[in-house]
């Protein structure tokens, strides 16, 4: 479990060697090539192979996009795109076809829930659920797979982008501002037709396209959640609150479902409240103000 951790900031070190310097693109292909032969010769090539579709390819499209400048949102949003057509390919093609990838998974699923109520018995826990009930949970979990993956691979980006920003000096060593002030970051407005097109198209009677609907609803959903922790960040801002209430909170935000389903509700209303009052006011309220 430490080892996967540890794999997970792999892109950070080839970030920091390579982004700002000279030959950037030159210097990450190097030690990318590196790490994936290490890694052939102490595991094999499979898994070298692993490395260079999943944390490797997302090294790649990082240093380059950081090295065009673009704002930290295009660098994960590509990135863990790039991330998830290359894994579900893999997948593919180890599978062999959707339909045989769908049973794995099913499957791999259904043994893992089966272990989790063994090691539950074991320590004196009965948690055994109905074979209908649990059959209902693996078929959940199972449509919102692609939604999960992608999800995870954005949260990798983001953090080996933070942790990267942290240690690199920031705009001084990059030449522009990666993360501008993200107590006051929002979502481009057209987002909010995604999140009611998916919403309404959960009631496609068609399964695939209605599973195509809530796995991109469920990543819309996120992001507003990320514009709400922004909203509370930035009162946690106003209120001076010490580090560690801010970290309780937010650590209780995210593993709450009804509170991380507040937090994104407030992420969608402030496009018309405007909880952090960022928005100019309209010719039309001044020109109410004049009355006054």
């Amino acid at each position: 479990m430490f080892g996967g951790i540890v794999m997970l900031f792999a892109p950070t070190p080839v970030l920091a060697y390579a982004v700002g310097y000279p030959k950037a693109l030159w210097r990450m292909a190097a030690v990318v090539a590196l790490a994936a032969g290490l890694i052939a010769l102490a595991v094999g090539p499979v898994a070298a192979g692993a490395y260079l579709l999943t944390l490797g390819l997302a090294t790649v499209v990082m240093v380059f996009l950081i090295e065009q400048r673009r704002p930290f949102e295009t660098v994960v949003l590509c990135t863990a795109v790039a991330m998830l057509i290359a894994g579900v390919a893999m997948a593919l093609a180890v599978c062999g076809s959707p339909a045989a990838l769908a049973e794995a998974l099913r499957h791999n699923l259904t043994l893992a829930m089966a272990r989790g109520e063994k090691f539950y018995k074991t320590v004196g826990i009965d948690s055994a659920m109905p074979p209908e009930l649990r059959a209902n949970i693996v078929e959940a979990t199972l449509r919102l797979s692609p939604a999960l993956v992608a999800l995870a691979a954005a949260f990798t980006v983001l953090i080996n982008l933070g942790v990267f920003w942290r240690l690199s000096g920031r705009q001084q060593r990059l030449g522009y501002m990666l993360f501008n002030d993200l107590v006051r970051w929002s979502t481009p407005e057209w987002l909010i037709w995604v999140l009611l097109t998916t919403g309404f198209g959960l009631f496609i009677p068609v399964d695939a396209l209605s599973t195509i609907a809530l796995d991109l609803f469920v990543c819309v959903a996120a992001v507003y959640f990320c514009q709400g922790l922004a909203i509370m960040a930035f009162y946690f801002k106003v209120l001076s609150m010490p580090p560690l209430a801010r970290g309780l909170i937010y650590f209780v935000t995210i593993v709450q479902p009804v509170l991380a389903a507040l937090v994104c509700a407030v992420g969608i209303f402030d496009l018309w409240i405007d909880f952090r009052r960022l928005k100019p006011p309209s010719q039309e309220a001044r020109n109410l103000g004049d009355f006054h």
